[in-house]
């Protein structure tokens, strides 16, 4: 299904939706550049170029770092006097695809491992997610993105994706794991819910407290909660 209706500056098409979804971008000429994480790129025609180096530097990279992402990113671009390329990227996890135009100085707040590729027009950083996330199964960390001008993102989630627009002062409670996306100026809280025992051992502890006027998206699966079901599955090493 081609989805360039909208404000994309550059065409695209996701296919493969919305279990396993693979977004294939066009860069039309040599001033279009696309920044993707590393190991999103699926495959791509013979003349594009990719080049992996640290996204906005050395300190950004380190940051990415140690926020437990890839140091390096990789740009993928078409030389001079060539015709457009074709680029397709992937989520790590199965799931959908989401397509996201920013206005210069829009900023979005993601999953950490929401971010899948975009224009380099719009920064990608690293934003501490509180203690209280971390309790949630989402981790300490977030990612943060921000137009410096006009721009476009790729987001991927685990499963189906669902976007919830907000009206004003409309509240939205969202568990933590299932996170995938939100405006970064929405009025939200991480809190706590149930009492001490269902915190410990309910599964369900932390969610995240929304109020309109936003967009928050979703995600219906939850990549920690798989990983704890297939954790008894999982041969244990023997010493011998």
């Amino acid at each position: 299904m081609l989805r360039d209706k909208d404000k994309s500056f550059l065409k695209y098409e996701v296919t493969g939706a919305p279990a396993f979804a693979v977004v294939r971008i066009t860069i039309d000429n040599p001033g279009q550049k696309v920044r993707a994480e590393g190991g999103s790129m699926v495959y791509m025609d013979g003349h594009v170029n990719m080049e992996t180096k640290s996204a906005g530097g050395v300190m950004r990279g380190l940051k990415r770092k140690f926020s437990g992402e890839s140091m390096f990113q990789n740009f993928f671009s078409i030389p001079d006097g060539s015709p457009p390329g074709m680029v397709a990227f992937a989520h790590g996890a199965p799931g959908d695809i989401v397509h996201l135009h920013l206005a210069q100085g829009e900023e979005w707040i993601l999953s950490r491992d929401a971010y899948i590729c975009g224009t380099t027009s719009v920064a990608v950083t690293s934003k501490f997610g509180g203690f209280k996330g971390v309790l949630g199964g989402e981790g300490l960390m977030l990612t943060k993105i921000m137009a410096e001008a006009d721009g476009d993102v790729w987001i991927g989630g685990y499963g189906y994706v669902e976007r919830h627009e907000l009206e004003p002062d409309q509240e939205f409670v969202v568990d933590n794991g299932v996170m995938m996306a939100y405006q970064a100026g929405m009025q939200h809280k991480v809190s706590k819910v149930g009492g001490r025992k269902s915190f410990m051992l309910g599964g369900e502890g932390v969610v995240i407290r929304y109020t309109g006027p936003g967009v928050v998206y979703t995600q219906n699966r939850e990549i920690g909660l798989l990983a704890s079901l297939l954790l008894p599955y999982l041969p244990v090493g023997r010493s011998s």
